[in-house]
């Protein structure tokens, strides 16, 4: 069945993708992209880095769980749909991922000056590897029929939110007036429709 096998497929791919960022960041930094819990953040943003990982790793065992064809589907179309939004969701994630270049982090270090990503996807959306994310989510619901799936996406797209929040607060404090600039022309998770705002109200 095709829904088995691109579930196994991500299941298998997520991993060498996130392994292959990770190194190439490595080679081009001189050091780990991965800076989770550093020093400098409040208590809860500490807290938060060090159990969210955990948290995502849900969604793998969700994706060997269907490849495994122990979960339960819904019937097509709704079936179809989900697994269409969950694709396209995975690969502007992914492609995002390589498309921010040596700004890309898991975590944040408050004493380490990144780069702001403005090329590709980021020319319209702020975080476009989290609306992947979320496209993901909304398939998710579509393909499984479950409690837990339900459950779990909407805590997940809380954290995605607040997330996103937190990084556009550590990029306002490093980028300043720049960042403002480019938050007044961009949406969060989607493109922005409306006209746009001035500058300093961002």
């Amino acid at each position: 069945m095709i829904t088995r096998t691109f579930f196994g497929l991500l299941f298998v791919g997520f991993p060498v993708v996130l392994a292959i960022k990770i190194a190439a960041q490595r080679r081009a930094l001189g050091r780990s992209p991965v800076v989770l819990g550093r020093t400098g953040q409040g208590a809860v943003e500490r807290w938060f880095e060090r159990v969210s990982p955990f948290g995502l790793l849900f969604w793998p065992a969700v994706w060997l769980w269907i490849a495994l064809g122990l979960a339960p589907l819904r019937a097509a179309p709704l079936r179809h749909v989900g697994l269409a939004l969950v694709a396209a969701g995975a690969a502007l994630s992914a492609g995002s991922i390589f498309l921010m270049g040596r700004a890309w982090r898991i975590g944040i270090d408050p004493e380490q000056r990144t780069e702001l990503a403005e090329q590709g996807p980021y020319r319209w959306i702020r975080h476009p590897i989290y609306s992947g994310w979320l496209v993901m989510l909304v398939g998710h619901v579509l393909v499984v029929p479950h409690p837990v799936i339900d459950v779990a996406a909407i805590l997940t797209t809380a954290g995605v939110v607040f997330e996103a929040l937190r990084e556009e607060r550590h990029l306002s404090r490093t980028f300043g007036e720049r960042y403002a600039r480019y938050a007044a022309r961009t949406g969060r998770f989607a493109p922005r429709l409306g006209p746009q705002r001035p500058a300093n109200s961002a």
